[in-house]
């Protein structure tokens, strides 16, 4: 479990940019994706005026400045339920271990750098799977032998659909073009800023637990040949 281990520099921002914390953080991203979803399947066309295209938030459309997080992850009526509770409980698991501020900035960095490669490549922003794939990252590291009954029925531990949500990035990543490749790396940026420094201990740790043992061996060597 890696919670505890917050880097300083996030210690830092809370102390004095804790007034950002949004409350209920999990209902309103949820709202907004029940919203897409209730567009989208009024209407099709609506999924046009829903995404983040740069170019028309500079004519005036500013809004898709956040409509695009109502881009529903699912229009299927038959799953949709199932991906409305799962984006609710992975935000509600950061809210209750991490606190308001965390959650929302861990969002927040996420969002804004969704729009700042946008805007920077001219890059139009048609789905947020891999928003919701990071979100779920930071929710199986924080706790990572939590089961949960996957479609209802299937009790699996995060860690592993963690494993499988790493393993369909990397995927992605490898048949992405070099555009899509920088996306991925801006988009899970955020995962690496929070638990980088964490999972950079462990392995300075194991690295040191592994001499530490070889020096032991070599010293027990040493004394049977003397």
């Amino acid at each position: 479990m890696l919670n505890n281990n917050t880097p300083s520099w996030l210690k830092w921002m809370e102390k004095r940019f804790g007034f950002i914390a949004m409350p209920n953080l999990a209902i309103t991203l949820v709202g907004l994706q029940a919203i897409g979803f209730i567009l989208v399947m009024s209407e099709r066309g609506w999924y046009r005026g829903l995404y983040l295209d740069p170019q028309l938030v500079l004519q005036g459309e500013v809004w898709r400045l956040v409509t695009f997080l109502c881009l529903p992850l699912s229009t299927s009526i038959f799953w949709v339920l199932f991906v409305l509770w799962f984006l609710y409980f992975i935000i509600d698991v950061l809210e209750k271990n991490w606190g308001e501020f965390k959650s929302t900035f861990y969002v927040l960095i996420s969002y804004l750098l969704m729009i700042a490669f946008s805007f920077a490549f001219n890059y139009p922003i048609t789905h947020i799977g891999h928003f919701e794939s990071t979100l779920f990252l930071a929710a199986a590291t924080v706790m990572p032998d939590y089961e949960i009954l996957l479609f209802f029925v299937l009790p699996v531990k995060m860690k592993w659909l963690a494993a499988l949500t790493g393993a369909f990035a990397i995927f992605a990543f490898a048949m992405g073009t070099n555009l899509d490749r920088i996306y991925l790396m801006a988009i899970y940026a955020n995962y690496l800023l929070f638990f980088g420094p964490a999972f950079a201990g462990r392995i300075k740790a194991y690295i040191k637990r592994k001499n530490y043992q070889k020096q032991l061996h070599q010293d027990d060597t040493d004394n049977q040949d003397s």
